[in-house]
């Protein structure tokens, strides 16, 4: 997983498109800003104090890697276990850092695919200061990943695919 230094923050691109009747009973339509804006913005805020909270909980050996994965997505394990087409005490097993350790490569790569993640993000998390930008690439199947990561220009720092 790759973070950068400046959190994501919304700013007030989304807009909704409106249909009004003229005189001569044709449509026309206008773009308004969404009523949803500051909560919008909000929902980035809290994105990232859950991602700061999941981070260290990961860090202090309190969960696996794939623990944090299905906490950041509000997946539960039953929706896991479907998925994946495993038990839920198999799923359950693998939420703690002992049990994410016995999981072998196919197992590790089933996950990757349910989150769109390459398997190597869930073994490390990069930082990005000041104003790098990244591009991810990955292999099929998710094995492989190439990551290239560049000095952004003016105003970017953006991440792109994660």
């Amino acid at each position: 997983m790759i973070t950068t230094r400046s959190r994501e923050t919304y700013e007030g691109g989304w807009r909704i498109v409106l249909y009004d009747a003229d005189e001569g009973g044709h449509c026309t339509s206008h773009l308004t800003p969404s009523s949803f804006d500051a909560v919008i913005d909000e929902a980035y805020q809290q994105r990232e104090k859950e991602i700061v909270r999941l981070q260290e909980s990961l860090f202090k050996n309190e969960i696996s890697p794939l623990a944090f994965f299905m906490q950041l997505s509000r997946m539960t394990v039953e929706d896991a276990a479907a998925r994946m087409r495993l038990r839920k005490s198999t799923v359950r097993s693998h939420l703690t850092p002992s049990g994410f350790d016995r999981m072998g490569v196919e197992t590790l790569r089933r996950y990757a695919r349910l989150f769109d993640i390459a398997v190597g993000e869930f073994f490390q998390f990069t930082h990005l200061d000041g104003e790098l930008s990244v591009e991810l690439s990955r292999s099929e199947g998710g094995l492989v990943q190439r990551v290239r990561v560049f000095q952004a220009s003016k105003g970017a720092g953006a991440v792109d695919g994660g």
